[in-house]
């Protein structure tokens, strides 16, 4: 058995209908669309320019960066140097001003107290990823400077080989690989 459907339709019972009246809504359709292509249009144009420089993307970064917080640390540097060279500061003195500016910076860049830390403390503070690498170059730093700084230099050869132009590099190498 079979389910179709017959329908009978009478062609004298068909009317004819009003034309459809779309120009109403397609005049709105293509206006919206052209309202759009001009939003594009203006998006488009505006996203295209070069951004405006603020006065910080002006400044240099980097190592190009004179006047950014290590240069204070590297002026430091550069006085302990300069008065040793002048003559005004003694050898062993320029070496306690440079550990003690590798101790000061490292503390203002950990925000610990380390100016008063030994190399043993510094050996026994708790690290993490974000300040391993600063604290070992400190304690690196601060071992190197050791054997100046307290030995006496006519019993070790250690302490009579380094310059106080080698400490100084030494700790403008700290202050330039720290990493806050």
């Amino acid at each position: 058995m079979s389910n179709t459907v017959i329908l009978a339709v009478d062609p004298s019972d068909l009317q004819t209908v009003d034309a459809l009246t779309l120009a109403g809504p397609l005049t709105a359709l293509v206006a919206v669309c052209l309202v759009l292509a001009v939003v594009l249009v203006i998006t488009v144009i505006v996203m295209s320019r070069p951004r405006r420089n603020s006065a910080k993307a002006t400044q240099p970064r980097g190592a190009h960066n004179e006047a950014g917080p290590k240069a204070t640390w590297h002026a430091r540097i550069n006085d302990v140097l300069s008065r040793y060279e002048s003559g005004t500061l003694n050898r062993e003195d320029a070496f306690v001003e440079l550990a003690l500016i590798a101790r000061d910076f490292a503390g203002a860049s950990s925000g610990k107290r380390l100016e008063a830390s030994t190399l043993a403390d510094l050996m026994h503070l708790p690290r993490t990823p974000a300040n391993r690498q600063g604290l070992d170059t400190l304690r690196h730093t601060i071992e190197a400077l050791y054997p100046p700084e307290f030995a006496d230099p006519s019993l070790n050869t250690l302490a009579k080989s380094v310059t106080v132009k080698e400490a100084a590099g030494w700790v403008s190498n700290l202050v330039e690989r720290w990493r806050s």
